[in-house]
């Protein structure tokens, strides 16, 4: 399609856009206004998250904007390590519709999220009412699942590129994503790895940086050490929950001559996040599986209510 007859970018779109992609201090005014246009949404949703978010087991330091559980913690993350083994296999990087970087063979997406529904231990994962409360107890608001897939990485180009460096998410001003390791992961795999969300504050700030960016290594090396960094390795059944919008982080490096590792991914939203549109319901892709016979807090992060 070319320029010409491509549609216009709607102007609230460029709008998010634009500001998704600037300084911290500019993206928390913006959101703030975004919170103001659907007001009743967020009192009501900050509401239910200080009724469901008081004790949970798993909550996430602030300072550190990540908590990694091992193996068995949770039986649904185990679930899923059966449900996608062998789902890395004969994985086709030429179906219609991969994006450029899924062709190059990283963060390739392996499921058609509209096939889920309630009985899969990829939804019930995130329905959990303890990792509910969790996000919700982080992000002060009951969120929304907006992303959920399954990603298969393989050993690629030598130089690391796009989300292989070094970014911070620009989809809000906070966000939780739950990783689950659905592969054994070792450094040689290229494991998701974090900056902590206090020393990625200060990297923020030395560098001037601008949300979505992404920076070469070499460029930290004068704020950074290797020994600040936290790769998220371990067996299967490994789960990380972690703000990708607070830290800093890269991943996909698999190295030359290992395996792939294949991950999935669940990603919590408040509302008023830049990548959904002012009625989050009609950016939630799994609101048609809610219904009034569930607990109140699954309809919210549903996208149903």
């Amino acid at each position: 399609m070319t320029d010409a007859a491509r549609p216009a970018m709607p102007l609230s779109t460029r709008i998010n856009h634009y500001f998704q992609h600037r300084s911290e201090r500019e993206r928390v005014m913006f959101e703030k206004v975004r919170q103001t246009l659907s007001l009743p949404t967020i009192l009501r949703r900050r509401a239910a998250a200080r009724e469901f978010g008081d004790g949970s087991p798993f909550a996430i330091d602030r300072e550190v904007g990540f908590r990694i559980f091992p193996p068995g913690t949770f039986a649904e993350a185990d679930e899923i390590v059966a449900l996608t083994r062998g789902m890395g296999d004969n994985v086709d990087l030429n179906r219609p519709g991969l994006s450029k970087k899924a062709r190059s063979g990283f963060m390739v997406p392996l499921i058609d999220p509209a096939s889920l529904t309630l009985e899969s231990p990829l939804l019930r994962l995130p329905l959990r009412e303890d990792l509910i409360a969790s996000a919700s107890a982080y992000l002060g608001i009951v969120p929304v699942i907006a992303a959920l897939n399954v990603y298969y990485s393989a050993s690629g180009a030598d130089e690391a590129r796009s989300s292989q460096l070094f970014h911070c998410d620009a989809d809000g001003t906070a966000q939780v994503k739950i990783f689950v390791l659905c592969s054994d992961v070792t450094p040689a795999h290229g494991p998701l790895t974090l900056l902590d969300a206090r020393t990625s504050r200060e990297v923020r700030r030395r560098l001037g940086y601008s949300f979505g960016g992404k920076i070469k290594d070499k460029r930290l090396g004068n704020i950074v050490t290797p020994a600040d960094y936290h790769p998220i390795v371990g067996p299967a059944g490994t789960v990380c929950l972690v703000d990708t919008t607070q830290c800093f982080h890269f991943g996909s490096r698999v190295e030359t001559g290992v395996g792939p590792r294949l991950v999935a991914m669940t990603q919590y939203l408040a509302p008023s996040s830049f990548m959904l549109p002012r009625d989050h319901r009609a950016g939630s892709p799994f609101r048609r599986l809610g219904h009034p016979g569930l607990p109140r807090a699954q309809q919210l992060v549903l996208g149903s209510i």
